[in-house]
């Protein structure tokens, strides 16, 4: 066998490991731990698996003379310490795997496992202690900056369930999440299985161990080695070359000491900032774009086309041109320019987060609602036009840029009902209406970098964004635009069409004086679940659909199945239920609690006000709706019943 192929029980042979500071956390999500547990459980009993390469660093004298907790193994015992460079998940996840078993032994009552009792796994594996004192340790184990080192001795070693939600990052989530898993595997198991999972993870997975030499540069080797297995984001890669440029400045070892503090100080605000909500965590990547965009605006103008020409451009700014060795060694890239980037990008993470997370932050709810209706407003869609999907991601950076100003939170309310507004009409108002008679979209990157200056004010933007609504709201050819558009095209799958629906039942709501949600409306936007339903089917088979359609053409069938009036917006679990059924069943009784009268506001509105559903009822709910938005918007739409209908796409009705 290759000398250099080594099984964990080898690897953890007077050895202590320890994943350094400019290393991610925990980045394997259920996915890739199910395939590590699927490679396991096929491998025969008496073959070996190839786990993968991992990459050491030895760890200098210099260095491991602050770790209090472990120089008496490192001195008494000759263990070696290493930093792990590269294999950290496959690493983490098998140490995951052998404190699952661990548990499950205990649980179960096992007292050893291929003649190995608990504390013999323990020692060998997991830590070890000083007879005379309760210290110990820990044979794994990330350096004391990372968030997720308290997580891993506390919770996955120790299995604490209680835990400070400071440390609470998609990295902890991570970890959480394989450990749960394994534990569910493991208790479904014989004595016996388990015996052989743990006799291949320890003495069957083997990795290629390889030590880095002192010539090489352990920052440039971990950034290469690292686009193997789940890629590093760019936020992780900027992470360890900020790390790398602060032990490269010619400054006090107290600066280089500090500035390394505060970066992973940051990085642990970000990462907890970005999975603070569990069922809606944040990309790290999007938070690292929309903050170039916000602070790299003040640069000059040639700098400042990069934020039009997506993420690769901006992160080779980053990486291969700012934050460069270069720079360094010119003295053009000082502490202080490192520093002041890393102290706005922790200001920046908290706006972020309340920005997506409106709920967690400590605005008043009328705030906070405008915040995420903002928020739905700006989830890209394919159905989008490419300047609508732009102004979505640049109104997050205009913003980052508004909350960071700190100003008064009247004012904020004043701008997000505004921006609210005009987000609204990009998406409602079909392209071709302005006719160049005005400029509908804001320069982003202009009325940033006055905010950033001080030069404007959050009342001064929401000025700039009600300039450009009255000139829409007044614009006779938008209007005629909006009438001739939806008559010809139908309203189902136009990008406006799931907030508005998600808006009048909010109204609805508002009106019943319950604040009880019957849609959630979190659904409907990050599963990209549109459950809308067409009250008068596509697949219109059934007799009670015949009786009542037949007269009309099969494209004026088209244009009533598409109308406002025929779509509503209904609880997820019944899109499927509802289907092709007639109006009688789809309205529901005491005996069929499926149908709308136990649904949501809209439904409900709909099986009260409607025992029958024809073509002029999907008329009436039209132009109700219409009203609603030209009430809630402003829009003028149609000034009488004739240009609503022929808006609604239905002029072939008559009266």
């Amino acid at each position: 066998m290759n000398e250099q192929l080594k099984s964990l029980q080898r690897i953890f042979t007077d050895s202590l490991y320890r994943i350094p500071d400019y290393q991610r956390g925990y980045a394997w999500g259920i996915k890739e731990v199910k395939d590590f547990w699927n490679d396991l459980k096929r491998l025969s009993n008496d073959r070996n698996h190839y786990v993968g390469v991992l990459t050491l660093e030895p760890v200098s004298e210099k260095e491991y003379v602050g770790w209090i907790d472990d120089l008496w193994l490192i001195k008494s015992r000759c263990y070696r310490p290493y930093y792990v460079v590269d294999g950290q998940q496959r690493l983490t996840t098998s140490i995951i795997l052998i404190t699952a078993i661990l548990e499950i032994m205990d649980i179960k009552g096992i007292e050893k496992l291929n003649y190995f009792d608990t504390e013999k796994i323990i020692n060998r594996f997991i830590k070890e202690s000083k007879d005379e004192n309760h210290s110990c340790t820990y044979m794994f184990l990330y350096d004391r900056e990372n968030p997720s080192y308290r997580y891993l001795t506390e919770c996955i070693y120790e299995g604490r369930v209680g835990r400070g939600d400071s440390q609470d990052t998609v990295y902890t989530s991570n970890l959480e999440g394989a450990k749960k898993f394994f534990l569910e595997e493991l208790n479904k198991m014989s004595v016996e299985e388990i015996e052989i999972v743990f006799k291949k993870i320890t003495q069957h997975f083997l990795f290629n161990t390889y030590e880095i030499s002192e010539d090489i540069d352990v920052f440039v080797s971990f950034e290469t080695m690292n686009n193997r297995g789940k890629a590093l984001s760019y936020l992780e890669l900027l992470k360890n070359r900020l790390i790398y440029i602060s032990t490269l400045f010619n400054a006090e070892e107290e600066v280089k000491k500090r500035l390394r503090r505060d970066i992973n100080s940051c990085w642990k605000t970000i990462y907890h900032l970005l999975g603070v909500n569990k069922e809606r965590r944040l990309y790290d990547d999007e938070f690292l774009m929309a903050h170039f965009d916000l602070y790299f605006v003040k640069i000059n103008n040639e700098e400042k086309k990069l934020r039009y020409y997506g993420i690769p451009n901006r992160v080779h700014f980053l990486l291969e041109e700012y934050f460069v060795p270069q720079k360094v060694s010119n003295d053009t890239l000082l502490p202080n320019n490192i520093f002041d980037y890393i102290e706005s990008l922790e200001r920046s993470i908290q706006c972020w987060s309340n920005i997506h997370n409106p709920e967690y932050s400590e605005f008043s709810d009328e705030t906070k609602e405008y915040l995420k209706k903002i928020y739905y407003l700006c989830i890209d869609s394919h159905e989008h036009f490419a300047y609508v999907r732009h102004a979505n991601r640049m109104t997050k950076v205009l913003l980052l840029a508004c909350l960071m100003r700190n100003e008064k939170e009247s004012n904020l309310l004043k701008l997000l009902k505004k921006l609210e507004k005009y987000l609204f009409y990009l998406q409602f108002v079909p392209p071709g209406s302005y006719d160049n008679d005005f400029e509908i979209n804001l320069n982003f990157a202009e009325i940033i970098e006055k905010l950033n200056s001080g030069d404007l004010s959050i009342l001064g933007v929401k000025e700039k964004i009600n300039k450009i609504c009255e000139q829409i709201v007044t614009s006779e050819n938008v209007r005629k635009s909006i009438i001739k558009y939806y008559s010809r095209n139908g309203f189902y799958g136009e990008g406006f069409l799931r907030y508005f629906l998600c808006e009048y039942e909010v109204s609805l709501m508002k009106m019943s004086k319950n604040e009880s949600e019957k849609l959630n409306r979190d659904i409907m936007y990050l599963e990209n679940r549109k459950s809308i339903e067409h009250i008068y089917p596509l697949e219109a088979r059934h007799k009670y659909w015949k009786d009542r359609f037949s007269i009309y053409s099969q494209k004026q069938k088209d244009a009533l199945r598409n109308s406002l009036g025929n779509l509503v917006a209904i609880s997820i679990p019944k899109n499927g239920k509802l289907g092709n059924k007639p109006y009688p069943e789809k309205r529901g009784n005491k005996q069929n609690t499926v149908g709308y009268m136990y649904g949501t506001y809209a439904e409900i509105e709909i099986s009260n006000k409607y025992e029958d559903w024809g073509a002029g009822e999907i008329l009436e709910r039209g132009i109700h709706l219409t009203h609603f938005i030209q009430q809630r918007w402003g829009l003028k739409i149609g000034e009488n019943k004739k240009e609503i209908q022929e808006f609604l796409g239905l002029d072939f009705l008559e009266d």
